[in-house]
């Protein structure tokens, strides 16, 4: 699988949750707590809206509203902008500057999938459908955060939470989600 290819199964992931998102499921609460379901996709366009700046194609994305009045197509709209920077020629090969530093350009789509299945989680968990998400991608995010963070502690009100245990039928995206401090509002 190419990484084009991980970023469409990812994002289609999360375009299938949040088109059936209902009305009244977008003020639920997730396991980001300072964010709901809204804020949650809302975050995931803002981060494909900063794609082309990173890229060096576009200006910097500021704070704000992405999802407008009609936020499951604003968000399809913003998954669709991102993949065309993405698909560039000649990107994955040379240098971009992201907030880690620069990375080959490569990395911008590693960013996106990562970012797809862990928020995807949150959405999933939130809304009351599966957590079972894209297993492989889910493993692979995992082994890329593992080797990040490693043991090194993690303090509440962080990006991430301290690890946390995840139920030993755990999917890999739960596991994921548990690695990354997340523990399910539902259920």
């Amino acid at each position: 699988m190419t990484p084009l290819d991980e970023f469409d199964l990812a994002a289609s992931t999360v375009g299938s949750l949040v088109s059936a998102i209902r009305a009244d499921q977008w003020a639920l609460p997730t396991a980001c707590a300072e964010w709901d379901v809204r804020a949650v996709v809302n975050h995931l366009a803002h981060g494909n809206a900063k794609v082309a700046f990173w890229a060096g194609s576009g200006p910097p994305a500021p704070d704000g509203d992405y999802l407008g009045e009609a936020p499951a197509s604003s968000f399809a709209a913003s998954v669709a902008a991102a993949r065309a920077v993405l698909a560039s020629p000649g990107l994955f090969s040379r240098q971009v500057t992201t907030p880690l530093g620069e990375v080959p350009g490569v990395f911008l789509v590693h960013m996106r999938v990562n970012e797809y299945v862990v928020h995807g989680w949150d959405i999933a968990d939130a809304t009351g459908v599966s957590t079972d998400l894209v297993p492989g991608l889910a493993e692979q995010a995992l082994e890329q955060w593992r080797a990040r963070f490693g043991a090194a502690p993690r303090q509440p009100g962080g990006p991430f939470g301290p690890e946390v245990e995840p139920a030993p039928d755990a999917t890999a995206a739960d596991r994921l989600a548990a690695f990354l401090g997340r523990k399910a509002v539902r259920g």
